[in-house]
């Protein structure tokens, strides 16, 4: 549907992530406000760091910064097309990067399509779909056009940000931390759809746009399991299960615990006072975190589940002469 030239097909991408981030960059540069296509993501081509990298400053609208010979700052070019990847994984243990994207889990085809009959629809009709966007386009221009259009506009996505952060706090309870770029692009999407929306009923054509969906509650749940705070936890949990460390319940007389089995709290009161250095570091004989015991505690204190202290992070207790 942003064919706007040339004969593409499914299996000639403009880009894909086997190229280096450089080049997805470069030809992402000329494509400003169009769709971009890079294909085939796999952590042998773009590795976490790189990856990282580039989405974040994508995600600001800038290239990576570099110096001419005479180390002077040479000229950014950065991607401006709205990236569409594809891929059958995706990055792990970087929120901040999974919010910065909508990921879409989609069936293969004999599951979508089992006798292939709207992919024949589809092909039958793809030489047509090359003006569908600028036809698109240009309606929008002649609403512009119009007074009110640009304000209508504004309090659709306004509208689309409440709607959308009313449904996460029905489905999910209390405000979800971290959430607010999620909702926000869940409500950019939204806006277009019913922009879309408005599109087709203008061309007589009111039965061939699908329902709206979305999965932003999964993606916020996906997001939770990513959470530094959420991982120390269910690895916590996991080594308390196993035996491998335990968490006393008498903090006024601890008990003896055999060879090899890691004190790492005590409960009292209700609560657990955990030993933040010796917990984090049994976790990360599991699995390494990629945080302080600092960051793991403001990300619980923002979690509710620590309770700040009157000068210090949490609450302290001292046990056989050392503060926990």
């Amino acid at each position: 549907m942003n064919s706007f030239y040339g004969n593409f097909s499914r299996d000639t991408p403009p880009s894909q992530w086997g190229d280096t981030i450089n080049t997805v960059e470069k030809l992402g540069y000329p494509l400003a406000d169009a769709l971009y296509w890079v294909d085939d993501y796999k952590t042998i081509y773009a590795d976490d760091r790189t990856f990282t990298r580039f989405l974040q400053s994508y995600s600001r609208g800038m290239g990576r910064g570099r110096l001419t010979r005479e180390a002077k700052v040479r000229r950014e070019r950065p991607c401006r097309g709205f990236i569409l990847s594809t891929g059958e994984t995706t990055i792990e243990g970087e929120m901040s990067v999974i919010a910065r994207m909508l990921i879409l889990e989609i069936p293969p085809w004999e599951h979508r399509d089992p006798q292939g009959e709207a992919l024949f629809k589809a092909e039958k009709l793809h030489q047509h779909l090359s003006g569908f966007t600028a036809h698109f386009a240009s309606w929008i221009a002649n609403q512009v056009a119009e007074e009110d259009y640009i304000q209508d506009v504004a309090e659709y996505f306004t509208n689309n940000i409440i709607g959308l952060s009313e449904k996460l706090k029905s489905k999910l309870g209390k405000r979800q931390a971290n959430t607010d770029r999620v909702v926000r692009n869940w409500a950019v999407l939204m806006t277009v759809y019913q922009l879309l929306n408005q599109f087709i009923h203008d061309k007589n054509a009111h039965d061939i746009l699908p329902p709206w969906q979305d999965v932003m509650i999964e993606t916020v749940q996906t997001l939770r399991e990513e959470r530094a705070s959420e991982v120390f936890l269910d690895l916590l949990s996991q080594l308390v299960a196993s035996g491998q460390v335990a968490i006393d319940d008498n903090i006024r007389q601890p008990k003896e615990y055999p060879a090899g089995v890691q004190v790492v709290g005590y409960k009292h009161d209700g609560f657990i006072y955990l030993l933040p250095d010796v917990t984090l570091r049994e976790v990360n004989k599991v699995q390494p975190l990629k945080f302080t015991t600092t960051a793991i505690g403001m990300q619980l204190k923002e979690d509710g589940l620590l309770i700040p202290g009157k000068s210090n992070l949490s609450v302290q207790k001292s046990v056989r002469g050392s503060v926990i």
